[in-house]
């Protein structure tokens, strides 16, 4: 599962003066039917080759990267995974994987270190999803993180067994049961409690009604608008099945998430109000330090030009309007500007349906002022 601790050790490495190869390449089954992305892959590798302009050992140690990508690329498959990233420095025998559900846009880049910019972006525009699968005396607690699940714990509690005879001992049985149930969601409730620090959400797996509604009553108030929703999950299913049916709430639940920021974003910017739509006005609204938060096509890329000395992006000035200098090219300046936005404390999310994406032109800014 990725994680910032990855990214921190993927960016404390330094292989000077070799360089990193690194590949993102979308290999999505519904994107590549036809295992497309292996044209894909050499249209890149043919570009990269014609402008390189290495020499010596360091040259050697990018062609050498380049045949182990391709060796990759053309023999392995990547299962259920949408997005592979390939890192390579051959000089110093280092090679690194990460296989991913997300679809990320297709780039080859030579750098002194591994490129992380878009796991960085994506790490930020995605927060973790907590599972919590309840039963009488036992639960499993899971996180869910960029289509990956990972079981975090499991809590269990002896239950005294339900008298079968009436009478007043059979009362005080069954006071004795329900207390001891109680105190075993109280301590569902605790750890869930610590385990949501940040902006995560919750999604219950219920086994019973009765079950949802009694740790409901022991839950932090705090916790109850964390809950996006219900899925129906006995407590030993398989891995497989508990992590579709997580998938499948989460996202319906995000999808109508960003259908409501959009409209809202298209009826803000009608007005003249808070927001705006279109890259070059959001490029105007990041430099001026303006924007909230960035919605944006997850495959949106295009290419424009950036100022050497402020940053000002645009798709089409070439000269800077802020210190009217040359502006310098580069092959997408999406990622710059959502660099820019981050770097000025903008919130970024990523829009996965093309329908959405196309009503505000791929992507859409609330701003601050």
């Amino acid at each position: 599962m990725l994680s910032r601790e990855i990214l921190k050790e993927l960016g404390n490495l330094s292989f000077q003066p070799y360089l990193v190869t690194t590949l993102y390449l979308n290999v999505s089954p519904l994107k590549n039917p036809k295992g497309e992305y292996k044209i894909i892959w050499k249209d890149m590798k043919k570009n990269l080759l014609d402008s390189l302009n290495l020499e010596g050992d360091v040259k050697k140690s990018v062609l050498s990267d380049l045949e182990y990508i391709e060796n990759i690329v053309d023999q392995v498959s990547f299962g259920s995974a949408n997005t592979i990233i390939i890192m390579s420095c051959s000089a110093q025998n280092w090679t690194y994987q990460i296989p991913l559900y997300p679809t990320l846009k297709n780039k080859l880049v030579i750098d002194k270190d591994p490129y992380t910019r878009p796991l960085s972006h994506l790490m930020i525009a995605n927060k973790p999803y907590y599972l919590v699968i309840l039963s009488k005396g036992n639960a499993r607690v899971f996180k869910y993180f960029l289509g990956e699940i990972k079981e975090e714990g499991e809590i269990k509690e002896e239950i005294p067994k339900r008298h079968k005879q009436g009478g007043w001992e059979a009362a005080d049985w069954q006071r004795w049961h329900e207390t001891h149930v109680i105190w075993h969601f109280k301590e569902v409730a605790e750890f869930l409690d610590k385990k949501v620090q940040g902006e995560e959400k919750i999604v219950l797996g219920t086994t019973s009604p009765k079950n949802t509604a009694e740790f409901l009553e022991v839950l932090p108030k705090r916790l109850h608008e964390r809950i996006i929703g219900e899925i129906p999950i006995e407590l030993d299913s398989p891995i497989k099945e508990i992590l579709e049916k997580t998938h499948d709430l989460i996202e319906n639940y995000e999808e109508n998430k960003m259908r409501e920021l959009i409209d809202q974003l298209i009826v803000l910017s009608a007005k003249g109000k808070e927001a705006t739509i279109g890259l070059e006005n959001v490029a105007h609204a990041v430099h001026q330090k303006r924007v909230r938060m960035v919605l944006v096509d997850d495959q949106f890329e295009q290419p424009g030009f950036q100022c050497p000395s402020c940053s000002f992006i645009s798709p089409y000035l070439e000269n800077c309007p802020y210190c009217n200098i040359k502006m310098e090219k580069r092959a997408d300046i999406v990622d710059e500007l959502l660099e820019e936005a981050i770097i000025e404390k903008s919130e970024l999310l990523f829009i996965k349906n093309k329908e959405l994406s196309e009503k505000i032109e791929n992507i859409g800014a609330f701003l601050r002022f």
